[in-house]
């Protein structure tokens, strides 16, 4: 069969200025359909025109099946797609995947017009193995566990999929990709992933929907042959994107060594961390640099204790600020994540809450806004404190454009004044003093800093997020 996977393009505007990262879950699925014609189309790289290279794969490969993924606020690009897909040629079958079909499946069946005809819910690698199947034998596919499809009496939602044993699942095809260009300031990057899963329970995070409550690692083996796969084609940085890695310091100090000893750390690494995973274990940030990690995004969100209760957050200002002074003295990159928006913040709370963030002395923040994803306890008690203004336009639902109030602020005064606060300090003189990715990726950074800064300096000024309309 032959099956085009399709990745969105839309992307945070900041991230753009600086990195295209790849869509890992599609190779992922290509690699589990050895005996198929699979192509990848990573539509990041070519936004906001991305008619032509879609209609140039429908036209020259002539899939059977069109394979979708997407996260929340991707999920009306998603469906422009779809159209787009189904116009081109009807008899195409099309399958969507991701966080959003997971949550919102029986949402999304209720309406008329839904232009798919499969939703995988949760891990999809197992999933789109027996729809295939099921496809090639011209059979109605009721016994494919995780699945929802359009049926002659409607749409009908199969039991959910158990958790994937991971030593099952195949590495990883890269091959399959028909477009390039992805990169961490101007270096050849790709992803990969070491684990699956986190047990904590922040109440803005819908991870727990995907992979339930655990936290299940890769074999070393397994992961010594993804990331030699990714040296071999050329990649010079790699991002791990799992979930939580720090929550088993064991698993990823193993992972660390055996990097080490296998010779892979002449690639640079950047992983996302918990501040706690890093501050109660110093050891661990001393292998991570032998390991060649250069860069940390860490999830502090907060520097005010109530916030942090709120969120469930398993952190502290004191943990914060401790991962924060051992990431500088091992010279990692730290990009600081912070969220404001919480039920109440004033402007008072939110400023002091960057002061104490421009403390830490991160090279770079990011920046977001507290949002109600669907399905999270979250959503839950903000809509009942009557703090969300906006409750179902998803595809505004990217963490940088904000969709609610707080008990002081209104949504246009909550917006501005981040963006305000983001602007300030990317303007700090340290900034271009200390910073350790101007040092390291000069050239890439300073064309990107620019763009950052004048994409807040508009938000400021109008009060609408800086975008791009995509040629659909």
């Amino acid at each position: 069969m032959r099956i085009l996977l399709v990745a969105m393009p839309d992307t945070a505007e900041v991230l753009s200025c600086s990195t295209f990262m790849p869509n890992l879950g599609l190779v992922s699925l290509a690699g589990q359909l050895p005996d198929h014609e699979i192509r990848v189309l990573d539509l990041v790289t070519h936004r906001p025109k991305v008619r032509k290279p879609l209609l140039d794969q429908l036209q020259s490969f002539r899939p059977e099946l069109v394979g979708l993924s997407a996260m929340t606020f991707q999920f009306d690009t998603l469906l422009r797609v779809a159209r787009f897909v189904r116009n081109v040629d009807p008899a195409i079958r099309l399958v969507a995947g991701g966080y959003h079909a997971t949550l919102m499946a029986r949402e999304l069946a209720e309406d008329p017009g839904l232009p798919l005809d499969f939703l995988i819910r949760g891990e999809g690698e197992g999933t789109i193995v027996e729809l295939v199947e099921a496809l090639q034998a011209g059979r109605e596919p009721s016994a494919v566990a995780g699945l929802s499809y359009r049926s002659p009496a409607g749409w009908r939602h199969n039991p959910d999929r158990p958790l994937l044993d991971l030593a099952q699942i195949r590495l990883p095809d890269r091959r399959a990709r028909v477009c390039g260009g992805f990169h961490y300031y101007g270096l050849p990057m790709d992803v990969a992933e070491t684990s699956r899963g986190c047990p904590f329970n922040c109440k803005f995070c819908s991870i727990t929907h995907m992979y339930g409550h655990t936290f299940r690692p890769f074999s070393m083996e397994r992961i010594v042959a993804d990331l030699t796969q990714i040296r071999a084609n050329g990649a010079q940085a790699v991002f791990l994107v799992d979930d939580n890695i720090t929550y088993d310091v064991e698993h990823f100090r193993r992972v660390c060594r055996t990097i080490v000893e296998n010779g892979l750390n002449d690639m640079q690494y950047a992983v996302q961390a918990t501040a706690a995973g890093l501050a109660q274990n110093p050891d661990l940030v001393a292998e991570m640099d032998r390991a060649n990690f250069r860069t940390v995004f860490a999830g502090f969100e907060s520097m005010n204790a109530a916030d942090l209760k709120t969120m469930r957050k398993p952190t502290s200002p004191d943990i914060n600020r401790r991962a924060a002074a051992l990431l500088r003295q091992h010279r990692m990159g730290l990009i600081a994540g912070i969220i404001v928006g919480f039920p109440e913040d004033t402007r008072e709370s939110i400023r002091e809450n960057m002061r104490l963030f421009r403390q830490l002395r991160p090279d770079s923040i990011y920046a977001q806004y507290l949002t109600p994803y669907p399905k999270t306890k979250l959503r839950e008690e903000m809509l009942a404190a009557g703090l969300v203004d906006n409750v179902d336009r998803f595809s505004e639902y990217d963490g940088f454009s904000c969709n609610v109030r707080t008990r002081a602020l209104s949504r246009d005064e909550l917006f501005r004044l981040l963006k305000a606060e983001a602007l300030k300090f990317a303007l700090q003189p340290r900034q271009l003093r200390d910073n350790y990715f101007l040092r390291r990726h000069a050239r890439a950074v300073l064309g990107g800093a620019v763009k950052i800064m004048a994409m807040d300096l508009y938000n400021v000024l109008t009060g609408r997020r800086y975008g791009r309309t995509l040629d659909l």
